[in-house]
């Protein structure tokens, strides 16, 4: 069609331009609307990150309840995840809201081996609750020993290595460990967890350690392998103080529980280094869900605080 046959038929000239504006429009109509899909979308989840976020904080405030024993908290936290699913509704629809608190890493972190406090005191006992411990998580002793070094190296001010391996002073901080998970970093940390891992008690090593406490080890908590390393008796010598620990009923954390020390050898060798008193800072991990969102706090409560207080606290993602 030439331009003497579209002035001749103007309305064609009209119909041409409307199509091309609805298709323009269509298109900036369907952009927008991808738009705010993708806007709305985003704000539903930060919406729902910050619920869950909420949600695994009610967690740790239920567990500052003074009057709440820490072998109850299983029981109350499927009480309290229960009645919020009861309350929590977007219109007419049910969001699934729960939280839970991992009662296995509830326990004393005084229970657990301060590695700053060993490392900097006194070397020679430093290095025989490391070598026994290992030894019980089935590590090769050349790699205990390895390790052993670099964590003396790590936290020592000097640049002299610990061992006959120079490199043990390449990268570290020499100073105090500021968070655990800097353990990782100690060359041969990678090695050694490997072997605890895959021995026959399967140890995930870094759970042992804290950088939190007084130093001394809390006979309440820790762990039999952890009791029998830090007082120096072979494998197996703490496995009756242990079930007596936990009372009639057999659970950490509850108003039966006791110490009796006479099972355990001679106090006066290492009497100096334990705490049998009532144990103060507890570790609780709580996560909160809801909808497809998910968010995990994690406290150190000093339970001898009257009332309980959070002496540290951090987040982290745990799913999108």
């Amino acid at each position: 069609m030439n331009r003497s046959s579209l002035s001749k038929h103007p309305s064609g000239v009209a119909l041409i331009i409307v199509l091309w504006a609805v298709s323009l429009i269509a298109t900036a109509m369907l952009g927008l609307a991808v738009l705010m899909e993708r806007q709305i979308g985003q704000e539903v989840a930060a919406l729902q990150n910050a619920r869950a976020m909420l949600v695994a904080e009610s967690g740790i405030q239920m567990v500052l309840n003074p009057e709440l024993l820490p072998g109850d908290v299983e029981a109350a936290s499927q009480q309290l995840s229960a009645r919020l699913q009861e309350g929590w509704k977007v219109g007419k629809a049910t969001v699934p809201v729960k939280f839970t608190i991992r009662t296995e890493d509830m326990k004393g972190e005084g229970g657990k081996v301060n590695i700053n406090a060993l490392l900097l005191g006194n070397k020679a006992v430093a290095r025989s609750i490391l070598q026994n411990l290992f030894a019980q998580w089935e590590v090769n002793l050349t790699t205990s020993s390895a390790l052993i070094d670099a964590l003396l190296d790590w936290v020592d001010a000097d640049q002299l290595s610990s061992g006959s391996n120079s490199a043990t002073e390449v990268n570290a901080r020499n100073g105090p460990f500021e968070k655990i998970d800097e353990l990782e970093k100690v060359l041969g940390w990678a090695e050694m967890a490997k072997e605890a891992r895959e021995g026959g008690k399967g140890v995930d090593a870094i759970k042992k350690f804290t950088v939190f406490g007084t130093g001394k080890l809390s006979l309440r908590s820790a762990d039999q392998d952890v009791i029998e390393a830090w007082l120096g008796l072979g494998p197996g010598s703490a496995q009756t103080f242990v079930q007596q620990r936990l009372g009639p009923d057999q659970t950490l954390g509850t108003a039966d529980d006791g110490v009796d020390l006479s099972s355990l050898g001679n106090p006066a060798e290492w009497q100096d280094r334990v705490n049998a008193e009532e144990e103060d800072l507890w570790r609780v991990t709580s996560t909160g869900s809801v909808g497809e969102a998910t968010r995990k706090v994690v406290a150190l409560i000093s339970r001898n605080s009257n009332p309980p207080q959070v002496r540290a606290r951090w987040s982290e993602e745990e799913a999108p």
